[in-house]
């Protein structure tokens, strides 16, 4: 009778010796008592930041959504898609750093009827972290001038400690 190559005798026998261990072994984690969920430093909180529909009146007409908290990671979305082929839009993302205020991170032009993520925004990047951030929202040409206003919608998303 042909038990099989070495090695795996070998295995079959440290699969037995694990299999039937007399003590028995529990994994549960490495929280030893409950901890209510608000005072738990290991839980991130996600929350709806910003959340709102604007239609600007002019190509001076902007809104920011200053989104000013301890550390974060902010995502979102703008939503031009009830704009018209040739209306035109503008999106600058402002940052503050411990050695300035209000820093251009990336100002973005768009056109046309389109659903905008962070991503699209920031040149790939899902989020942007920081604790004061700041994003305007602008239509710089409307089709008819401004006679028919474009609602745009936007959420932001922060996630924190």
């Amino acid at each position: 009778m042909n038990k099989g190559p070495i090695s795996e005798q070998v295995l079959q026998a440290s699969i037995r010796q694990r299999a039937y261990l007399p003590q028995g072994s529990i994994d549960e984690g490495v929280q030893s008592a409950p901890v209510p969920v608000e005072s738990d430093t290991r839980l991130k909180k996600i929350y709806v930041y910003a959340d709102n529909v604007w239609s600007p009146q002019s190509a001076t007409d902007y809104r920011i959504v200053r989104v000013k908290t301890d550390a974060f990671d902010l995502t979102g979305w703008i939503d031009f898609t009830h704009a018209r082929g040739q209306d035109q839009f503008q999106t600058e993302i402002r940052v503050t750093m411990a050695h300035a205020a209000d820093v251009l991170l990336q100002r973005s032009a768009f056109q046309g009827a389109s659903y905008l993520a962070t991503m699209q925004q920031m040149a790939g990047q899902n989020y942007i972290s920081g604790n004061h951030i700041e994003i305007l929202i602008k239509q710089v040409y409307s089709f008819d001038n401004f006679a028919t206003l474009v609602p745009i919608a936007y959420q932001f998303i922060v996630e924190s400690r």
